[in-house]
């Protein structure tokens, strides 16, 4: 086993329009303490082929429902050697210099995680204005100890801390993060930091219009708060048909090949 300070796992499911820039911005880290793990949900597209090019681990693992990214985290966290654990999305680039903050973050042993500032890549002045904004109030709830307002995606943990409170909770659709970042800031320090920058793909708030885009999050939060589950899947229909269509080209590619030979 190899030890190495942080691992960055990634759950993907057709990213081969993002996974590149995601991997590209690990490479060129200024500390090299770290392994990459893309841990797969049976892709149709490139995504292996991207993954295997940056030389990162790769695993395959179940697509068991439409939202099961948790099941990909948590296996992704078994398969990894590092003492620190990022969980990154394939549509984020880190600034180069995240890995040198965590480390220095992580020196404080009573810190259990971290949450990163988060901004749009190539975001339209307004999505940035919205990033920013939420970043103003995220600092004020934890400094406030308003956890509840202060944990949403992507953030690194330290590992035996994760796996003593049993990971990712496997039945929720949505706000798996959010879970987890509440149940380890009973551990021990949460920190959240402006000294590097989480940069996250608007495609969502795009997608989905802004309205949309935020009142689907609230109601995922009341769900979460109120019943402590989410009946909602992330997904919306118009993705799960897209990745059907991708799903249906990638067979018939296979037969193809088949009937040719």
């Amino acid at each position: 086993m190899e030890f190495v300070r942080f691992s960055f796992i990634i759950p993907t499911l057709n990213e081969e329009k993002n996974l590149d820039g995601c991997l590209n911005s690990l490479i060129n880290q200024t500390r090299d303490d770290y392994e990459v793990i893309v841990v797969d949900g049976g892709s149709r597209d490139g995504t292996r082929e991207i993954a295997l090019k940056y030389g990162v681990e790769f695993i395959v693992v179940p697509k068991r429902r439409p939202h099961d990214v948790s099941f990909a985290k948590n296996e992704g966290m078994r398969r990894s050697n590092g003492v620190y654990v990022f969980f990154l999305d394939a549509d984020m680039v880190l600034d180069p210099n995240c890995v040198e903050v965590l480390e220095d973050i992580f020196s404080d042993r009573d810190v259990v995680g971290v949450s990163l500032k988060v901004l749009p890549w190539k975001g339209t002045p307004f999505e940035t204005f919205l990033f920013s904004f939420n970043n103003v109030l995220v600092a004020i709830a934890h400094s406030m100890k308003f956890y509840q307002l202060s944990y949403f995606s992507c953030h690194c943990y330290m590992k035996d801390m994760v796996e003593k409170v049993e990971g990712f909770r496997e039945d929720l659709n949505s706000c798996e993060d959010l879970d987890l970042s509440l149940r380890m800031a009973r551990l021990g320090r949460y920190m959240v930091t402006g000294r590097t920058t989480l940069w996250t793909s608007p495609r969502r708030l795009r997608e989905w219009s802004y309205g949309v885009y935020v009142l689907r999050y609230c109601k995922f939060l009341f769900q979460y708060y109120l019943l402590n589950k989410i009946n909602d899947f992330y997904e919306d229909m118009d993705e799960l048909i897209q990745n059907s269509h991708i799903e249906i080209k990638a067979r018939i590619r296979v037969i193809e090949k088949r009937v040719g030979n």
